[in-house]
Order: structure tokens, then sequence, then C-alpha cells
């Protein structure tokens, strides 16, 4: 299987999180760029958080901050705090389209319903602004995969873009060599939701679950050579 892993030293990216996801991430996408975790160290709630400043300061040197935090309160002062530099954030995790609304609104940031379902046209009004954007959807976002099809048998996959989760590359491995049907298909997309992180952060309702929406993600993504 094709992964592309060449890597880019050229993008540096920072995770960060309350120390309960975003791990996984940072090996994944570690594979691509530099890629750091941080656990984010903090006082207070509500209007009264303080973030370390000395964090806030490290913070600045990224490219792309993504960010896992399951705390509204911690998110947008972050995100304010931020949005005056150079950096983009992309937020992993957050509840409801009210607050998403509002943290767009500073500018550099965007809040995907999933991370494997975002892409250049999403986010082209930001692409000239903030370049880094487009090394970074390069490898990662809504999956792009060629399927590569010999006497009906799937002979190879070549991932082009993925989930930062790994669920694109783990999923795809598992059928190669298998029978090429529309079966197949459907199996790929229920497969990919057994390696989905999405359903555990649970940040909101809706009536379609995360992982049937990162199925259809995957399968959307195919196309067959």
């Amino acid at each position: 299987m094709n992964s592309n892993k060449t890597r880019e030293n050229s993008l540096n990216i920072l995770i960060i999180s309350e120390g309960k996801y975003g791990e996984r991430a940072v090996k994944i996408i570690g594979d691509k760029f530099n890629c750091d975790f941080m656990k984010l160290n903090y006082l207070g709630d509500f209007e009264d958080i303080e973030i370390d400043k000395n964090q806030l300061k490290e913070i600045e040197k990224y490219d792309i901050v993504i960010t896992y935090i399951l705390n509204p309160d911690l998110t947008y002062y972050l995100l304010k705090e931020l949005s005056n530099k150079p950096l983009f954030t992309i937020v992993g995790a957050w509840a409801g389209e009210g607050f998403k609304k509002q943290l767009e609104n500073f500018g550099n940031v965007i809040c995907p319903n999933l991370m494997c379902d975002f892409n250049e046209e999403d986010l082209k009004n930001k692409l000239n602004k903030y370049p880094q954007l487009k090394e970074f959807l390069k490898y990662f976002g809504a999956p792009k995969i060629n399927l590569h099809i010999k006497d009906n048998k799937i002979d190879g996959v070549e991932i082009l873009r993925g989930a930062p989760c790994g669920s694109t590359n783990e999923t795809m491995k598992e059928f190669i060599g298998k029978e090429y049907s529309e079966k197949t298909i459907i199996d790929i997309g229920l497969r990919v939701q057994h390696y989905c992180r999405a359903g555990k952060l649970r940040i909101f309702v809706e009536k379609e679950g995360k992982k049937s929406k990162a199925g259809k993600c995957l399968v959307n993504g195919i196309n067959v050579i």
C-alpha cells in the first residue's frame, strides 16, 4: 500500500489537549510533518481562565494548531489569545453551531464536523492568507484514495490524503487482495468506523453518528483505477 510517506520538514504542527485526546494524531501527522503534543496548563473557570504564559509563547511558534479540548471556555479563551497570530487553528472538539460560529469568527479558525471531513473547498477563503493549510491538505482531511483493480481484485491502494487519526490507512490495508464489488465498498465504509476516533469525543448530539459520517467520507473519497 502506498501511503505517500514523504516527510515535509517545513511545517510545524502542535496538537493541544487537556491530556485525554490527541496523542494518536501526533504519531500519524508526525509521519509527514514536525508535530508536537502539549497538555495545556491553566487555572480558573469561565471568564477567569488563565493559561500558562510560557505555553502561550511556545504555541505562537507553530504554523498549525489542532485542539482536542473538551472545555469550551478554555477553547474560546485560547483561540482568542491566538486570533491575531499568523498561525491557523483546527478545532477537533466543539459543541454546537453557535459556539462554532463564535470560534470561526476569529478568522484563523475552522471547526470541521470531522477531522476527515474538510478540504480545499471548505478553506477556499483561507488558503491565500494561510498557505500552510495547502501543505496540510496534501496529506490530511477528506480522504482521497486511488483503488487499483486487477482481475476484479484490489491490487493496490494509493492513499493521497487521509484522516489524521490514522483510520484511513488502517482500514484500507485490510482490503488489499480482496474481491472488488459494491459490497466491498460498503464493507470499507463500515470497517473504518472501527478505527474512527470521533465517536469517543461525544462533542455534540446529532441524528447521524460521527462514525457513520466517517464511513461516508472514506467511501466518497475512493477513485477506482
